[in-house]
This record gives C-alpha cells, structure tokens and sequence, in this order.
C-alpha cells in the first residue's frame, strides 16, 4: 500500500524545480508540459490524502456530543465541515468529501490495525468501504472519486448487506480510470438499484410525490416560476426540450431531409436558445394535447425509451432504465407505459452487438438508431456523457474512404464535437468482435497505443452483470409511444 507522506516527499523536489510562473512553462515540450501536470497531480492527491486523515480527525474532535468543547466550536466553527470549508479554501461540498472520505480512511485503518496488532482477538468487522479506502490510499481514485462511491451507493440495510456494498465498490474503483466523480456516482446509485429493487420502486413513489409547478407575477408584470418533475416525466420534458430547440443544443448534425427545413430554420433563428425554448414552450400549451404533433415536431414526436430485459418484463423482478439518464424505472411503471406505447424489441449477441435490425444504407436507419443507443447509451468518447439523442452515427470503417457498411456492429455513436474531432484530427475507432477500441494519431501517439471503449448503456452494464443467468439472445425493449398511423 503506498504511503502518501513518503510520495509527497519523493515528489516534492521534482514539484520546486518545476517553477512558479506561467513563463515557466511556455517553452517546454508537449511530453515535458504533461509530465509537469503528471507530477502536480501525483502530489496534489498526495496532499488531498493526508488532508482527509487530518480532516477525519477533526471530526472525532469534535462530535456533537462535546457540544462547545468540540474542537470545531472552540475554533469558531459550527461543525468540523464548515472549518475544513475555512481552512482549505475548498468549498462546503468539497470540505463535506474531504470529511467523509477521511471517516472511511480512519474507519478501515483502525480495524485492520487492531486486527494486525491483536491477531488472538475475534476478526474485527472491517468496513464496507474499505475497498474505497484502499484506493484513494494507493492513489487509484481521488477523493472526489471515493466520496462519488460512497453516496452512490449509500448504508447497508436488511437487504443490501455490506459484503453487497463492498463487491459494488470494487467494481466501481475497475471502472474509475475512465469515469469522472459524477459519472460514478451515477453508476454507484445504478449499482444500488439493482441489489434492491424494492428502492427503486419506493423512491420512485417519493419523487412523485416531491412533483410541483409554482408561477407567480413579479411587480414588473413579468411571470416568472420554477418547476420539479421526477425522472420520467422529465426526461419526457428534455425530450421536449431537444425537439425545440436542436440543433441548438448540441443535437445530431444528420436529419431526414423532411426535417431539413425546420433543423434550419431553428439554427438560423436571431432569438437565444433560452427564449426559442420559452416561446416553443408556450406555443405547446396553445395548441393543447390534442394537436397533430407534426405541426411542432416535424416526423418526430418528443418520447422518452425506457430500457428493459425481457427476463424482467416476463418475471416482474428487476427494473428498467431511462435511455438518456439512465434512471431507473420499476417494472410497475414499465408495464403501465406498454399498454399505451407498445415495445420494439432489440436482440443481443453474446458479444453484446445488436442484431436483426437492418443495415446496407448509406445513412443509419432509425432502427438501427435505436440498436446504436441500446448498444451504446451515448457518445462512447472516453468520459463523454452526451445521450443517445445528442449522437450520431459514426462508420468506423468510413462510408467513402473504406467503403464501408452501414452495419451496426461497424457503428459507434459519436456526440457532434467527438464526431468531428475524430474526423478533422486522425484518430480511428477499431472493432474485435464486440469491443471497440479508440486510436489516437501517429502525431499524438507514434505508437497508436489504443483506450478501450465501454459501453455507456446501464442496459447493457446489467445484461452483462447478470450474462450467466440470461439467455444469450434476451431482447431488450426500448419503449416510445408509437408515432400516429404507426
């Protein structure tokens, strides 16, 4: 296990003779430059480490049955985060990681002191978290990283015992390396749902119930208001959003060429995007629910896909996810969605890749879409978060260059800004069966050393979780409501 202390040190000379000034920098070489940041980092995790520790001792300092003669109050400060949030500079969620990264740091280390100095003693419990600790210890995951892992996936209970929890938490710190804090956390909470879904269906319930809209009239005449929804039905009002407002908003540059004039026409409108989406917003409560969706809409009716196995459709156990946010979504409201929208089933090989859903074209079909962001879940750029619905299609073998096929399994989705730096900068996708593998350019890379791509799909994570109690060509339902005349 690395030391932090020791590592500070050994960096600490490299760190001087880096400099203090921008000019330092401005004349050193593109390898020189990143080291110098390899370095800064190595040294900074360091630093944030041993922070944790003293901050996890603050804490014990100061526990809220000292009340005053806590060291936080007799320093002034109401709890050990505000004075952590003080001292360091960082800010109050900052100073609260720092504290409880810390706790778990303080928490693992006397149980397995304890162990090692008392071997004759009974096995003490050591933490579910230490896994956790151990790798912000070693330097695998930052301290933003670990307390992303541990809120993720929250307190053990009756039926998420802490082994659960820990084997979770292994998995997450594997994943680390390509995830940012909030990406993990999202995959933790994931993580958690599946190892309970009578969660998923009570905090369901409970963000129904959180659902309100308030406006009210400002003393200018303005009307002004703030809304909550709960994950489906807002994903069904980004969905709104999206149609609104793309290309504004980052949304695929390819579209049917019935669809061409109003893409257009939304690019080169003067107004904001903001304004676009509150004037659009309104012209949809004018015209009311029951109006042809084609005179806002064009071919595409704002729906959102949620995600499902058919082992978990059949049985009732288990639950699905929302394809762009990857909430999860009982089973309970599933079914309820299918009796009005019915369901396109995808199949998947055991490599993971789609099949039946067409190919031979030059553009993607909109089936074959649907493959792609089953497949996918997003863009597949490496700590990319861009939805399925903000992606194109990418040819890895090119439709020109490499006469290539319009094939699912030679297609990756792509966000616009990836899709563009791959083709303008060098960089090439490569397939092995079914993974998928990023090549930056010679001038990057003399090598071409390659980064795995994984999969942003929660569906797929899942179906490959559980591949040794699924049959290999399970389908998997994303559901949309069913366009009219469709």
């Amino acid at each position: 296990m690395r030391n932090p202390a020791a590592t500070l040190l050994r960096t600490a000379d490299t760190v001087a003779r880096l400099g203090s000034s921008p000019a330092s920098y401005a004349a050193l070489p593109k390898q020189d430059l990143l080291d110098a940041l390899q370095v800064i980092s190595d040294a900074r995790h360091c630093c944030d480490t041993i922070t944790a520790a003293i901050a996890a001792e603050l804490s014990r300092r100061s526990t809220p049955d000292l009340g005053s003669a806590g060291l936080a109050q007799q320093e002034g400060y109401r709890t050990p985060q505000a004075m952590v949030e003080a001292i360091t500079g960082t800010t109050k969620g900052g100073a609260v990681s720092i504290v409880e990264v810390g706790k778990m740091l303080a928490e693992t280390d006397a149980a397995e002191t304890l162990q090692r100095e008392h071997p004759e003693l009974p096995v003490p419990q050591t933490p579910w978290q230490a896994p956790i600790a151990h790798a912000v210890t070693d330097g695998r995951i930052s301290i933003a990283q670990a307390d992303a892992i541990r809120a993720g996936l929250g307190l053990p209970t009756d039926s998420v015992p802490p082994q659960a929890l820990s084997e979770a938490a292994v998995e997450l710190i594997e994943d680390a390396a390509t995830l940012t804090a909030g990406q993990l956390h999202r995959r933790a909470r994931q993580l958690r749902d599946d190892l309970d879904d009578a969660e998923v269906a009570d905090r369901e319930k409970a963000q129904l119930e959180q659902q309100h809209l308030k406006a009210w009239k400002r003393p200018d005449g303005m009307v002004e208001g703030k809304f909550l929804y709960a994950p489906e039905p807002g994903a069904f009002l980004l969905s709104v959003l999206d149609e609104l407002t793309n290309p504004r908003r980052g949304g695929p540059r390819f579209v049917k060429e019935e669809d061409r004039a109003r893409i257009d026409a939304i690019a080169n409108d003067p107004r904001p995007t903001e304004r676009l989406a509150a004037d659009g917003f309104l012209e949809l409560l004018r015209i009311g629910a029951d109006a042809d969706p084609g005179q806002v809409y064009g071919s595409r009716r704002p729906a959102v896909r949620v995600i499902v196995t058919k082992e978990s459709l059949d049985s009732g156990e288990g639950h699905g996810s929302i394809q762009d946010t990857g909430e999860a979504v009982s089973i309970a409201t599933i079914r309820r969605e299918i009796c009005s929208t019915g369901t396109v089933a995808v199949v998947l090989d055991d490599d993971g890749q789609c099949v039946n859903v067409g190919r031979e074209q030059r553009l993607f079909t909109a089936r074959q879409r649907t493959g792609l962001a089953v497949r996918d879940g997003g863009c597949m750029w490496p700590g990319c978060d861009r939805p399925p619905s903000w992606c194109e299609a990418h040819h890895i073998n090119q439709w020109k260059r490499d006469h290539g096929k319009t094939d699912i399994a030679d297609g990756v989705l792509l966000c616009k800004h990836h899709h563009l730096l791959l083709h303008n900068h060098g960089w090439d996708i490569t397939r092995t069966g079914g993974k998928y593998t990023l090549l930056p350019p010679r001038s990057m890379s003399p090598t071409r050393e390659g980064r795995h791509l994984a999969t942003k799909s929660r569906a797929v994570q899942d179906w490959n979780a559980r591949r040794h109690r699924l049959r290999p060509r399970d389908p998997v339902h994303p559901l949309e409501p069913t366009p009219p005349g469709g």
